[in-house]
This record gives structure tokens, C-alpha cells and sequence, in this order.
């Protein structure tokens, strides 16, 4: 998956906090795209495409670091087997 042509996005489950932010500051560039006149309906479906597949891998990212953050401040919470 990437967020425009030749930029693949990293891995969710190892991203770095600053990995995230820099694809969250990149969101504005997608958000010029849509804001653009419709230039062919295929090519604003694949816009659409293309936001819903960063937002479900920003979703899987940002779970990714919250679950590692919150293991490192609660380790008392998980069990050896996770």
C-alpha cells in the first residue's frame, strides 16, 4: 500500500511514532486531492480507495504502538505468553 506513487507505507505492527506522523501529515496532501475538482469519476474512486486503505492502516498502526506503549507502562497487565 503506499500513499502516492513510488511512497510504500511501512509496516503497521513495527511503524515508529514518528513514521506515523510523518503518514498523518501527509493526510493533508490526500485531503488537497479530494478537495480538487473531479477530474474522472475512476480516477476519484480510487481516491476514495485510497483513503479508506491509509485510515484502516493508520488505525493498525496507531493500535500497534498503543499496545506496545501500554505493555512497557503495564507490564504487570500481560501475561508471559503475550
Amino acid at each position: 500500500m503506499s500513499m502516492s506513487d513510488g511512497e510504500s507505507l511501512p509496516d503497521p505492527s513495527t511503524v515508529s511514532a514518528s513514521e506515523l506522523g510523518r503518514i498523518l501529515r501527509s493526510l493533508a496532501g490526500l485531503a488537497d486531492e479530494l478537495a480538487a475538482p473531479l477530474v474522472v469519476e475512476e480516477f476519484r474512486l480510487a481516491q476514495y480507495r485510497r483513503v479508506a486503505a491509509v485510515a484502516e492502516w493508520v488505525t493498525k498502526a496507531a493500535d500497534s504502538l498503543h499496545y506496545c506503549l501500554d505493555r512497557q507502562t503495564n507490564p504487570d497487565e500481560y501475561g508471559d505468553d503475550d
